[in-house]
């Protein structure tokens, strides 16, 4: 249903919901009078009963089928999904054997003085060689909760007609539904910043690419010569950088897609080969620097090629809206020694152009999304409504991911 526009119809069905959950029986409802009527049974209905079955059937009617739009959505997995993450096992990849067939005692040998013809000689098909497994869980979850206060004066008005009953329906699900978007973005933002931090924590080189750095050194420009953050925004600057920097992330989406052990956290020096294809790609780019290539390099460098085989999204900023380009975190990450750590100290960096990722490495999933009433207050006539709902999430640092900085 939409939040913002409940009609007769809707306010109608949901109020048939209410009345039967609260009485067990059912109700049709096709005209105003209708409506009345079965309003008024609602209203003889105890209190609390009322306040339950409302409270219960508003939380089937949005939490269903509400249409939610946050930024970053490819983020969020539903539970059946979400469960291959709880545990994933990886082979770790080992060398390949000399072959047998082509070594003595099958073939001859000279240097065997003793029997160069390996007559007698066997070969051990029995030898073993164990598979090694590398092992990451995902425990644990975050609960969030919230309320808010009824009062019976504000209640039972609302069912005078279909009209105010569905502008009460729609308060209710339009405080609800703002509060979940922005809720479950925040935590998106959270885990990309992290992700992010972590990478640049980690230190591995080849995923943290700073973009000026590179082309400064494709150019030999060094010392006062090299561009910087601001004069490689000059509009003789601009156009070049910026189809050089798109062709640099183009590159490394398009090896990202090789088997290999590129771009990822190795632990314990045991390589786990990986590929990203395409189509699990998700790449980020902050949308200041989209703009600026619409209206200043007049090419339409973000809807084609690269950008169309992954998910691409454009964020407006990282974690505030007032410094969109930076990303300032204290991250959690997954050492090359196994270990799950703790920065010692923040990570801030300005100028975080992009993020790219395999859709493996970030997500999250809601457990329980339910709303709770309070007993009726008799003396101060209100209701307390609580709305919880319980999350997991996962971050993945041995799967592909790269964090694109302007520096």
């Amino acid at each position: 249903m939409s939040v913002n526009n409940v009609t007769f119809q809707q306010s109608s069905a949901i109020l048939n919901a209410l009345v039967g959950q609260a009485t067990g029986k059912t109700a049709v409802i096709s005209t105003e009078g209708d409506f009345v009527s079965v309003a008024q049974t609602a209203l003889n209905l105890p209190k609390d009963a009322v306040v339950n079955a409302i409270s219960s059937v508003i939380a089937r009617t949005i939490f269903v089928n509400r249409i939610y739009n946050p930024k970053m959505k490819g983020l969020q997995k539903d539970l059946p999904t979400w469960g291959a993450y709880m545990r994933k096992l990886a082979v770790v990849e080992s060398e390949w054997d000399d072959s047998k067939a082509h070594k003595y005692p099958v073939t001859f040998d000279a240097t065997e003085s003793a029997n160069p013809m390996g007559n007698g000689g066997s070969v051990d098909p029995w030898t073993i060689k164990k598979r090694e497994i590398q092992q990451t869980n995902f425990l644990g979850q975050s609960v969030f909760q919230d309320h808010y206060t009824l009062f019976k004066n504000q209640f039972f008005p609302t069912f005078r007609s279909s009209q105010e009953f569905g502008e009460f329906v729609a308060m209710i699900a339009t405080n609800m539904k703002n509060k979940i978007t922005v809720a479950k973005e925040n935590i998106s933002r959270y885990l990309v910043s992290n992700f992010g931090a972590g990478m640049i924590a980690e230190n591995n080189t080849s995923r943290v690419v700073k973009l000026l750095t590179l082309y400064n050194n494709e150019l030999g420009l060094t010392g006062n010569d090299a561009f910087t953050a601001t004069s490689i925004m000059h509009p003789d600057n601009y156009p070049a950088f910026i189809k050089w920097a798109y062709a640099k992330i183009a590159s490394i989406a398009s090896l990202m897609t090789e088997y290999s052990k590129l771009y990822q956290t190795t632990i314990n020096n045991k390589p786990v080969m990986k590929a990203t294809p395409y189509q699990k790609q998700k790449v980020y780019i902050l949308g200041g620097n989209k703009f600026a290539i619409e209206s200043r390099v007049l090419a339409d460098t973000f809807h084609d090629g690269y950008l169309n085989k992954a998910d691409a999204e454009i964020i407006n900023f990282w974690q505030g809206i007032e410094e969109p380009d930076k990303i300032s975190i204290t991250p959690t990450y997954t050492s090359t020694s196994g270990e799950v750590v703790t920065s010692q100290s923040a990570i801030t960096k300005t100028g975080v152009f992009g993020i790219l990722f395999d859709e493996d490495a970030i997500g999250w999933a809601p457990l329980f999304e339910d709303v709770d009433p309070s007993p009726y207050n008799s003396a101060g006539k209100y209701w307390n409504l609580w709305y919880s709902f319980d999350i997991r999430t996962f971050t993945d640092f041995t799967e592909k991911g790269v964090i694109f900085l302007l520096e």
